[in-house]
């Protein structure tokens, strides 16, 4: 076996109700608190109330759509904090994380500070409630940012990214919109996919992701068709799972052509990367390089989906799946403006992304491009 490494530094609460635990965790003497939430505010509505009622001073960021170090930098101007607090989704929360270095820098974030590792020396404090069960953003330390000179959306990392605190209740994500449900909980099934499979995969990251493969997907199908509370806390689970999996063991070619077209068209990630996981895997089953070992973990993980849905076409384990994410009318490239004249130049840019890199199979742009088409 070869030998690998771990990491999670983030305190983990898992549970319904256990945002009630927020003002226990805060930092001792904490007065001045900045509350970062999504547009919405339905969500965080418990976790404002609880700070309302400890009369803690509160300063609002509102994350209003993708984050990008132009609405970091915007936000930045802040007297006085003792800790961040984030309850939002996946945006919010890398808002939070990105807030969190352009305090300790004390100056505006440039496009230079991507190239950095950026350490959580003098730092806030960072606890995170997840308001979607899908990014997994509660335990990893990397934040998504839009560039400031370009479309690109590329990743902060380093410790300083990594929320000192994780509150993951499922209690607080029962109000986000159908569609926002099943984008996020996509992302967390390619996300237990692509850990499970990738080719940086360990031991540890393959125990979490695995089992998760399938319960994640059946928690998502239980979640949009009937809501019950069960289904709600196997789904958050999932999103956690998945995002100790890939902070540990990376992921695979969805999400990085993903990485590349949420930068250029105004598509959520996970609605993309639902949408691009069928495509890539066939790819990767397809490539020359494809060993009998990667055939096995990729049959592992079909079967893992046809226990789910099963298969409409005997010849196609995945069948009952893309039918069901088709009926759920999950776009298809097309829809978010990618034409075919396009994908020529998306597959040569993702083809160096870092997900792509630890595909389980190196694609190249020619099968890339192949992906997207079936994508389109």
């Amino acid at each position: 076996m070869a030998g690998f490494s771990f990491s999670c530094k983030t305190q983990v609460h898992f549970g319904a109700g256990v945002h009630r635990k927020l003002l226990d965790l805060l930092p001792e003497g904490a007065r001045f608190v900045v509350l970062v939430t999504g547009v919405s505010g339905t969500a965080s509505a418990p976790v404002r109330a609880l700070l309302a009622e400890a009369g803690l001073n509160v300063t609002f960021v509102v994350c209003a759509g993708e984050p990008t170090l132009q609405a970091i930098n915007d936000a930045r101007g802040i007297d006085h904090c003792d800790c961040i607090v984030v309850c939002g989704g996946g945006s919010a929360i890398d808002t939070g994380k990105a807030l969190r270095v352009a305090l300790q820098k004390e100056a505006a974030l440039t496009d230079d500070d991507f190239g950095l590792t950026h350490d959580a020396a003098g730092c806030v404090p960072l606890i995170v409630l997840p308001t979607t069960a899908g990014t997994g953003a509660e335990v990893t330390s990397n934040a998504v940012l839009g560039a400031l000179s370009s479309a690109a959306k590329v990743s902060f990392r380093g410790p300083a990214l990594q929320p000192d605190v994780a509150l993951v209740d499922p209690d607080l994500m029962k109000t986000a919109p159908k569609s926002v449900v099943l984008y996020a909980g996509l992302d967390a099934v390619v996300q237990n996919i692509e850990a499970y499979t990738s080719a940086f995969s360990t031991p540890l990251t393959r125990a979490l992701a695995g089992p998760a493969i399938g319960s994640t997907l059946a928690a998502l199908r239980d979640v949009i068709e009937t809501g019950s509370s069960d289904a709600w806390s196997g789904l958050a689970c999932g999103s956690l799972s998945s995002g100790l999996a890939l902070a540990n063991g990376g992921l695979g070619a969805a999400h990085g052509l993903a990485s590349v077209l949420g930068g250029a068209y105004p598509a959520p990630h996970g609605a993309l990367c639902g949408r691009l996981l069928m495509p890539v895997m066939r790819a990767t089953l397809q490539s020359p390089f494809c060993t009998e070992a990667i055939r096995s973990d990729i049959a592992f993980c079909q079967d893992a989906i046809a226990q789910v849905f099963a298969p409409t076409e005997p010849t196609d384990p995945c069948s009952g799946f893309e039918r069901w994410v088709d009926a759920q009318d999950l776009p298809r490239l097309s829809n978010w403006g990618v034409s075919i004249d396009q994908i020529e130049g998306v597959a040569q840019t993702a083809v160096t992304a870092s997900s792509s890199l630890k595909n389980s199979v190196k694609l190249e742009i020619n099968e890339l491009a192949q992906v997207l088409r079936d994508a389109l």
